[in-house]
């Protein structure tokens, strides 16, 4: 009993021009699978590169001492930038305080009154 899907036998040398045809396809996949393959490579190396070479940021020290209101206590904070944002309970409510970080002088305050 043959086996239905063995068609060894039944190839037929193909004609020159399909040939040709063919080659072309064969080097043009090669050529197109080394140049991604290239390509991945090349990110894969800046990925590494730029990892391995990592510079620590060389910012400027600075040291400030922000003074809170006498009988203050400090709820939250939140820095943005240059710039960190206390909330106080105090003797006159709740109130935000703006200061900059690097000299730790007061921008700004906001009290909250409940109405």
């Amino acid at each position: 009993m043959a086996d239905r899907f063995d068609d060894k036998d039944d190839d037929e040398p193909l004609d020159p021009a399909v040939e040709r045809i063919q080659q072309r396809l064969r080097r043009l996949i090669l050529v197109s699978g080394g140049t991604l393959a290239i390509g991945v490579l090349a990110v894969l190396f800046a990925v590494v590169w730029r990892v391995m070479h990592l510079q620590p940021s060389k910012g400027a020290t600075w040291t400030a001492t922000i003074e809170l209101p006498a009988g203050a206590t400090m709820v939250a904070s939140d820095v943005d930038g240059d710039r960190v944002a206390v909330t106080l309970d105090g003797a006159d409510g709740r109130a935000i305080q703006v200061y900059e970080l690097s000299t730790g002088r007061l921008v700004g305050r906001t009290v909250l009154i409940a109405r």
